[in-house]
């Protein structure tokens, strides 16, 4: 089941007509165990081995919400470890029936009907059961161990094959491993985004003041300690984008979307959602948003998206989800935008001063209009783009400002056809060949660079 991991999907929520910002889900919900934690139980597991933490045939023992605990009962089953997670009865009973049917035996730090969340209770106590137990006992203690972070590098590659670039990130902070994580294997591939860390209200990461609250997996409540990845990378957010979103908020949008898009999520992913499109006219022009979706939604149909469970504890508000829908409704992708044609109205808006854009009502297609009018620079990349030259070495040619890099850069574009055309006609030939009785290799060789004048210049 592990190589199954990762390769989630992009889904693209929201497009703000106004300032051209997209927001875009990567859906970890589409891993095994239906959690982005699976990545890092994985990462820790490996870790621990090659340490020698964790010996052959040796005892797991971790304290968990529930989604470690999914990740670690499939790593494992697969590893041949046993595996005792410390849970309390704030956990999902979906959760802790999925950990009992993969052989996870379950430690409650609290009685049956008591539904508090108890971290501190739990981490101290699968502490304490793998120092009893001695060698060959292994306690990961998932919030502070620099593996859990490691987990989510592969995230971000995956994102920057997916993505021209990823200018916000979101996610929710407990633990700190997937939104610090990814961001960390962003930054090492030159990719720095703006962070927006979300939390729920009474968790204690971003400040107080602390209560108790209701999304599973996320936060620090009262009497725990932040991890060490919010120790140490706290600082990469700014102040004004550490969020706090109430639990109403967080699953009045996991219902929205679940009722609109048919997009079963988790409340903490939904407190994600809600932070993002709430604020998706403060970001600016032609952003690429992202927020992590850490968790599916099939683990709260008896939580969440139960009116019962909801209106018993107060979080059901229909008109906040009203409000949810409707900003869904606004930004609805009209359609799925050509890459190329959003380098395209990039570059335009750039190239006009935003201060006049403003005054005169430039906007959407009238803006676009009065750049092809105005901006010499649209003419030049309508061209481009008729000849299929790569969107991103259009953005370099206008970076550039340089007019001789525009006949270099078509020279080169005019040789990289020539050189496809090579290709292709020794591909027909290999298939001519196989059509007569050949048996065709399917191997095509690298044509000989073309032939140049005196001067270097490509012949014809």
């Amino acid at each position: 089941m592990s190589e199954l991991i990762g390769r989630t999907p992009l889904f693209e929520l929201a497009v703000s007509p106004e300032t051209g910002t997209r927001l875009l889900l990567k859906l970890e919900t589409m891993n095994p165990t239906g959690t982005a934690k699976i990545r890092m139980t994985r990462a820790m597991v490996l870790d621990a081995e090659q340490r020698g933490l964790l010996r052959p045939g040796g005892h797991i023992i971790e304290s968990t919400s529930g989604n470690t605990g999914l990740g670690l009962a499939v790593v494992s089953r697969e590893r041949g470890y046993r595996f005792t997670a410390v849970v309390d009865h704030h956990a999902c009973p979906a959760k802790l029936n999925a950990m009992r049917a993969m052989g996870t035996e379950l430690e409650f730090v609290s009685d049956e009907g008591d539904d508090g969340l108890s971290t501190s209770a739990r981490e101290e106590r699968a502490a304490q059961m793998a120092h009893e137990e001695g060698p060959g006992a292994y306690f990961p203690a998932q919030h502070d161990n620099l593996a859990n972070g490691v987990g989510y590098h592969a995230l971000a590659e995956e994102l920057l094959e997916d993505l021209e670039r990823i200018d916000i990130l979101v996610g929710a902070v407990g633990t700190g491993g997937s939104l610090f994580g990814t961001a960390r294997g962003l930054r090492d591939h030159g990719c720095a985004p703006r962070l927006v860390g979300v939390e729920p209200e009474g968790s204690i990461a971003f400040g107080g003041p602390a209560h108790d609250y209701w999304q599973s997996g996320t936060g620090t409540p009262l009497g725990a300690t932040p991890g060490i990845h919010v120790d140490q990378d706290l600082h990469l957010i700014e102040e004004r984008d550490r969020v706090k979103v109430s639990d109403v908020d967080a699953f009045a949008t996991a219902r929205a979307l679940a009722a609109t898009a048919g997009l079963l999520i988790g409340g903490s992913s939904g407190s994600s959602v809600y932070a993002a499109l709430t604020r998706l006219e403060q970001y600016p022009d032609f952003s690429t948003v992202v927020v992590i979706i850490n968790d599916d939604g099939e683990k709260y149909l008896d939580t969440v998206f139960d009116a019962t469970w909801m209106s018993d504890r107060d979080l059901i508000d229909l008109e906040r989800e009203t409000k949810v829908v409707e900003l869904l409704k606004t930004y609805t992708p009209p359609s799925r935008p050509d890459p190329g044609e959003l380098t395209v109205r990039r570059h335009l808006h750039r190239a006009l001063p935003d201060n006049f854009a403003v005054e005169k009502g430039l906007t959407g297609a009238k803006l676009e209009d009065y750049a092809d009018a105005k901006v010499p620079q649209a003419n030049l990349i309508h061209l481009l783009r008729q000849v299929d030259m790569p969107p991103h070495e259009i953005g370099e040619l206008l970076a550039s400002g340089n007019d001789n890099d525009v006949h270099l850069a078509l020279e080169k574009h005019r040789q990289r056809l020539v050189d496809q055309r090579a290709m292709v006609d020794q591909l027909l030939a290999a298939m001519r060949g196989s059509a007569s009785g050949q048996r065709a290799t399917h191997t095509i060789l690298v044509p000989d660079p073309a032939p140049t004048d005196a001067d270097g210049a490509a012949t014809k």
